[in-house]
């Protein structure tokens, strides 16, 4: 009977031991990353047939168990993917921001002088001290663009190389994960759980999902690890390793892809890309909608601001004359359309695209690709169908402002793409023509008079110049028996064409705009017979700024954006969509932090160590020792007295 009082007593005391070395174990790893709170599972030890009964034999320490929660540890996975996406999407747009928010030193302000420093060679055409401050000015915008454009390569180089970051730790993780899976599985075989292990593939899963989002399904022991819709990451004890590659579409930016299974070089042709659907969660999916959604549509945005200036003031400058007399010339330049053929392209050729208006350039980038029997345009950050291109019927189409020609695709292949950005390179090639203030087309090719002898009221307006063609005067002469002006030259009134020396009826109370040549004037009022009007060349009008003021007029003319937009207010529609967006994603990354901080309260109350607990816990289990070793005390006396009784 002692024997079986002490086999009792013994193995309540190993029962306690598994509970002190089990509540020291969760002690010594409160503050242990991903560590799991361990509990022992007792169950009483099978008892022993007698006549008078089953007698028990003890306690066994059947296993130790985790508190682990599948659900609240998912849970957190996927919030912690969400939140690091936001924190990484935050952190690169608050850099954007900070560079295109300060109002004082941005573009706008160097717009605002240039057009400043109009306004003053207007008021002092001849001076060419005025006129080389203006050509400062204008260095000066021209080197915050190109700066801008830096800036945005920058940050664009800065998204390759977190990306490239990023990847290499997914691959550890992925790794790491894959051999825990052969780990346990072979640790596993004698029926006990690796809990030591099993904390270290969660914890690992946890890290992992920091990068990227995941999706784990278990199976037979295993973590299978995909992203996406479906692409494995880690099945079994196989790591499938990714890899960051020039992307197809525009070399400038990496994507990922798979790395080849044997580890040979990979091309373009071959290369197994992830679409940006699978790249989302995490540091990864951060970096990638930064780019897409903000980063290259507002590079496309500020070079097309940029690309409209150019033109607006080259056209205008071309419609005066120089401080020599001459047709005025280009005084900025920008790029043409940049057209990427897709690295897999099967087909061969590549279309064209020219900007169908230089002052209204289109704002986004486009994607062309060929379906076999058409071709298909879309926004590439919106997704967006924006026109269809159908060879059978015509080979180009002007789409949202770009002319795409198609004509020389013969050769395309379907599924064949091409990227074509019009305005993104414009901040990096954006420069002066020349430093030469006399290159500022500052005259109007034409003055408009009215003779010294005139009797009437009726008055010429300034001439208005549409094309820099004029080769002759234009003189106008009254006839009140005809009730109409007659020219010396062919003229046109609204849709109709006069030939020179006929009647040109006048009502006064209309007025009358003539033009020849590209260029128009209004007579208005009422005149006397014989009143006479001249619009003639402008020679030597070296003082003459009416051109640089209708030059400096051009800052509050709407051409962007369909005709809603100014320069200026369309660079402060630019400035407010970047800073809206970044206090958007600083919202949305404070709350997806909040909800991680819950998510991991909430699975921290399962799984954590409570050091309080476990302190009870201590105290129970030396408890139980004592007792235990109480026990083993008492049947140890008791077989001394039954020895006794022999003896």
């Amino acid at each position: 009977m002692s024997n079986n009082i002490f086999s009792i007593g013994l193995s309540g005391l190993n029962a306690a031991q598994w509970g002190l070395t089990t509540t020291g174990q969760n002690i010594s790893n409160a503050a242990t990353p991903g560590y799991t709170l361990e509990k022992v599972a007792y169950q009483e030890s099978s008892g022993q047939y007698t006549g008078s009964g089953y007698l028990g034999n003890g306690v066994q320490a059947v296993t130790v168990t985790r508190q682990y929660s599948q659900y609240l540890t998912t849970q957190v996975n996927n919030t912690q993917s969400s939140s690091s996406a936001a924190s990484t999407y935050y952190s690169l747009i608050s850099q954007l921001n900070n560079l295109v928010g300060d109002p004082t030193k941005g573009i706008a302000q160097g717009i605002t002088s240039y057009f400043s420093g109009l306004q003053s060679v207007a008021n002092s055409a001849s001076s060419t001290a005025t006129r080389q401050s203006l050509m400062s000015s204008a260095q000066t915008l021209a080197d915050q663009i190109n700066s801008a454009g830096q800036q945005y390569d920058a940050l664009r180089q800065s998204v390759n190389t977190q990306l490239t970051s990023a990847v290499s730790q997914i691959n550890g993780y992925s790794q790491q994960i894959a051999d825990l899976n052969k780990q346990i599985n072979i640790a596993s075989a004698g029926g006990q759980q690796p809990n030591q292990l099993l904390d270290q593939r969660d914890q690992l899963v946890t890290n992992l999902s920091s990068m990227i989002g995941v999706q784990v399904v278990q199976t037979g022991g295993n973590y299978n690890v995909f992203i996406g819709n479906g692409q494995p990451l880690v099945v079994g004890n196989t790591q499938y390793g990714l890899q960051t590659a020039p992307s197809p579409s525009d070399p400038s930016e990496l994507t990922v892809a798979y790395q080849a299974s044997n580890g040979a070089t990979q091309t373009p042709a071959n290369m197994q890309y992830l679409d940006n659907s699978a790249l989302t969660g995490g540091t990864v999916g951060g970096l990638i909608d930064f780019r897409t959604q903000t980063l290259d549509p507002a590079q496309a945005q500020l070079g097309a601001i940029a690309t409209s200036f150019a033109n607006q003031l080259n056209g205008q400058n071309a419609l005066g004359l120089d401080l020599n007399g001459q047709p005025g010339g280009k005084l900025f330049s920008t790029t043409d359309p940049t057209i990427v053929a897709n690295a897999r392209n099967k087909g061969t050729g590549m279309p064209t695209a020219t900007i169908a208006d230089g002052t209204q350039p289109p704002t986004n980038d486009f994607t062309v690709t060929y379906d076999g029997s058409k071709y298909t345009v879309t926004d590439p950050a919106s997704g967006q169908t924006l026109g269809t291109i159908d060879p059978a019927t015509a080979t180009n189409k002007t789409i949202n402002g770009l002319n795409i020609d198609v004509s020389s695709l013969s050769g395309a292949q379907s599924g064949d793409s091409f990227t074509i950005q019009p305005t993104r390179a414009a901040l990096d090639n954006f420069k002066l023509t020349t430093s030469n203030g006399a290159a500022i087309a500052a005259a109007s090719p034409a003055v408009t008079s009215a003779a010294s002898a005139n009797t009437g009221t009726a008055s010429i307006s300034s001439a208005t110049v549409t094309s820099n063609a004029m080769t002759s005067d234009i003189n106008l002469k009254y006839s009140a028996s005809a009730a109409g002006f007659t020219a010396d030259v062919p003229v046109t009134v609204g849709t109709t064409t006069y030939a020179a020396n006929t009647t040109i009826p006048y009502d006064a109370s209309k007025g009358l705009t003539v033009s020849a040549n590209g260029v128009s004037a209004t007579i208005s009022g009422t005149p006397k017979d014989n009143d006479a009007f001249t619009i003639a060349q402008n020679k030597g009008g070296t003082s003459d700024g009416s051109n640089a003021l209708a030059m400096s007029k051009l800052v509050s003319a709407k051409s962007l954006n369909g005709g809603a937009d100014t320069l200026t207010s369309s660079y402060a529609g630019y400035v407010n969509t970047i800073g809206n967006q970044t206090n958007q994603l600083k919202a949305t990354s404070t709350a997806q932090t909040a909800l991680l901080s819950q998510a991991t309260s909430a699975q921290q109350s399962v799984q954590g160590v409570n050091l309080n607990e476990e302190a009870a816990n201590l105290i129970q289990y030396q408890q139980l020792y004592q007792a235990n070793s109480k026990v083993i005390q008492t049947a140890s006396t008791l077989f001394q007295s039954l020895l006794g009784m022999f003896n």
